[in-house]
C-alpha cells in the first residue's frame, strides 16, 4: 500500500520558529536538504512524493517501480488486471476481435495467444449445425453436446429424421439412416430408398 504526499512548503515559520530550513513530512521533521527521494536523491520539498514500504520517493522514480500495461505501455497507477501471465489497465483488457472489454467477464485464448470474448471465440471456433446453421455453444455454461453424422455437426435436438421430425436415439428401429445426405428415420428409409 502506497500514500501520495505533498510537502507544501519548506518553512513552515510559525511552528518552527522562523527556520526557513526545516519541513515536516509523514509525523517528522526533516531538514530540508535531507527530504530527498530514496532513489535519486532529489529534493522532495514542495513536490508530491511517494511512501511505500517505508521508502519515500519521487514521482518520477516512484513511477519506476510500478508495472506497465502490456497494451498501452504506460504506469498502472491504480488497480491492475493480470491475466495470461500479463498486466493491464482494467479498461486496456480487450477482445483481440470486437475490442469489448473483458474486465470481470469470461475470456479464452486462441492457439495463436489471441484473447477473446467468448462470443468471438464461439464465432471463431465453434461448430456449426447442419440442420440449423446456428453454433453449437452452451448459452447458460454448461457442457455442451454435439453430434456427428455424415461427417457433418448437428446439435442433439437438431438431430432427428429430416421429413418427420422425429428424434433418433439407441433404441431399436429408433436410429439414423442416412440416404442421399439426408438424415432419416427407419420408417423413411426404407419408404425412400424403395422408390
Amino acid at each position: 500500500e502506497f500514500q501520495t504526499h505533498r510537502v507544501l512548503s519548506s518553512g513552515i515559520n510559525a511552528e518552527y520558529g522562523g527556520h526557513e530550513n526545516g519541513c515536516k513530512a509523514l509525523g517528522s521533521l526533516y531538514h530540508v536538504t535531507c527530504f530527498t527521494c530514496s532513489k535519486c536523491n532529489d529534493p522532495l520539498v514542495k513536490k508530491p512524493f511517494y511512501h511505500t514500504d517505508g521508502v519515500i520517493y519521487c514521482e518520477e522514480c516512484y513511477l519506476d517501480t510500478l508495472e506497465k500495461c502490456e497494451v498501452c505501455n504506460t504506469h498502472i497507477k491504480e488497480r491492475i488486471l493480470k491475466a495470461v501471465d500479463k498486466q493491464y489497465h482494467p479498461e486496456c483488457f480487450k477482445c483481440t476481435d470486437c475490442a469489448a472489454c473483458l474486465d470481470g467477464v469470461p475470456f479464452t485464448v486462441d492457439t495463436n495467444s489471441n484473447v477473446l470474448c467468448v462470443s468471438c471465440y464461439n464465432k471463431k471456433f465453434a461448430y456449426r449445425c447442419a440442420a440449423c446453421s446456428q453454433l453449437i455453444v452452451s448459452e447458460d455454461g454448461a457442457e455442451t453436446y454435439r453430434i456427428i453424422a455424415m461427417d457433418k455437426d448437428f446439435h442433439v435436438a437438431c438431430y432427428k429424421c429430416q421429413v418427420c421430425d422425429a428424434k433418433f436415439s439407441n433404441e431399436e428401429g429408433q436410429g439414423c439412416y442416412p440416404l442421399e445426405e439426408k438424415l432419416l428415420c427407419h420408417a423413411h428409409f426404407k419408404e425412400l430408398s424403395a422408390a
